[in-house]
C-alpha cells in the first residue's frame, strides 16, 4: 500500500503531463534495451547460419561495402549490423 500512496501523492503534486512523460520514456527505454539485446543474441545464430548456409558477402558497385549476403538458400539477407 505504500507504493500505491506514494503514487498518488506524486499524481497529486505533479503534473500529469509530466507523469506520462516519464512513462512513455521509461517505456521506450525498456524497447530499445530489449531490441538490442534481442540484437545481440541473434549475432551467434547468424554466424552459424551463414556456415551452414554457404552465404558469400555481396558488394556494391565500387567493392568497397557490403551490401547483403547471397546465401545457397536462394534468399539474400540483410543485415543492419553487418553495413559499414
Amino acid at each position: 500500500m505504500t507504493t500505491f500512496n506514494w503514487l498518488r501523492r506524486l499524481l497529486l503534486r505533479q503534473q500529469l503531463s509530466t507523469v506520462m512523460l516519464v512513462i512513455v520514456f521509461t517505456m521506450i527505454t525498456i524497447k530499445l534495451t530489449t531490441l538490442y539485446v534481442d540484437a545481440n543474441m541473434d549475432e551467434g545464430q547468424w554466424e552459424q547460419f551463414k556456415i551452414d548456409h554457404h552465404c558469400q558477402p555481396q558488394v556494391a558497385g565500387n567493392g568497397d561495402r557490403r551490401l547483403s549476403w547471397q546465401c545457397d538458400d536462394g534468399d539474400i539477407y540483410y543485415r543492419w549490423r553487418q553495413q559499414r
